[in-house]
């Protein structure tokens, strides 16, 4: 079958001055071919266009046609993301009576970050959360906040956050995970545990250090990692180097006079930069219509 080619119009110069000089005020276009109009141009707009392409020619026409597709688009993405599994849902019998439509509740938790707990107060609509503000009452925070702890919460509605439990790639189901969980412990118990290894985050929490030292008892022969995508090593060899053990160093800025800082943006990054920024801002408030002595900031 033979293949119809088309060779491409060569463009002349003198017809894009004339076809210039007919326009008036700005013009935009995409390529020359569209100056131009050429055949090859047309075609083009008719094949990726086919039921609208006669609208393109009105600048108004073509802004609502983009409009219209615009949202379709969206619309279409927005259901792709909101198709959910089907599943029987009934009300409750008894509803909490603490939880009341349109009135928020409160508790208090702690964020952690590099194995030191911050803590927050998170405000939840119909126990879903929906805000974080600082604890108060909490030394690390004060009350205060910093940008990665209010953005923490985002990650609860993480679309990309596994919604089921699944085995090699393939859906699976939480019973099933047990039964291969307990049938595994099983044969570790033979090997005092050779085989098994535990991988977590720096913790803090003295329920969770209780459970993990409970396992190495009954499996002494396991290991226990921890891992930081954004780890502290270098803090950790810098206290080692200057106190030959590891510390964590406090400091109060609300002391301060002068402070020196080498690259270290203590108000603003880092588990206790909440107290940090509140400490130096206290060191700078006028009380009594007299101004406290105001530190200097070096960096």
């Amino acid at each position: 079958m033979m293949q119809e080619t088309k060779t491409r119009k060569q463009l002349e110069l003198a017809d894009l001055r004339e076809h210039l000089a007919k326009e008036d005020g700005q013009q935009y276009w995409r390529s020359l071919d569209e100056l131009a109009q050429t055949d090859e141009f047309a075609d083009l707009v008719q094949r990726e266009f086919p039921e609208q392409a006669d609208e393109l020619k009105d600048p108004v026409t073509r802004r609502n046609f983009l409009k219209l597709m615009g949202a379709s688009f969206a619309l279409g993405g927005l259901s792709a993301c909101t198709i959910q599994p089907q599943e029987k849902i009934v009300p409750q019998v008894r509803a909490p009576e603490e939880i009341v439509p349109g009135k928020p509740l409160y508790y208090a938790t702690a964020y952690i970050q590099h194995g030191v707990g911050t803590g927050i107060l998170v405000e939840s609509h119909m126990g879903r959360p929906t805000k974080i503000e600082g604890n108060p009452l909490h030394p690390a925070s004060l009350g205060g906040t910093s940008g990665v702890v209010q953005a923490s919460i985002l990650d609860l509605y993480d679309p990309d956050r596994s919604q089921t439990v699944k085995n090699g790639g393939r859906l699976s189901t939480w019973s099933t995970f047990l039964d291969n969980f307990m049938q595994q412990l099983g044969l570790q118990n033979i090997k005092e545990g050779a085989g098994l290894r535990i991988l977590t985050q720096s913790i803090t929490s003295p329920t969770q250090g209780y459970l993990l030292s409970e396992i190495k008892k009954q499996y002494p022969q396991s290991k226990w990692h921890q891992y930081e995508a954004v780890n502290r090593d270098h803090f950790h060899a810098g206290s080692i180097a200057a106190y030959s053990q590891h510390v964590s160093t406090v400091y109060d800025f609300a002391k301060a006079n002068v402070i020196l800082s080498l690259d270290s943006d203590f108000a603003n990054s880092g588990e206790a930069s909440a107290r940090y920024a509140r400490d130096f801002a206290s060191n700078r408030r006028i009380r009594d219509g007299k101004k406290s002595n105001e530190p200097t900031l070096c960096n």
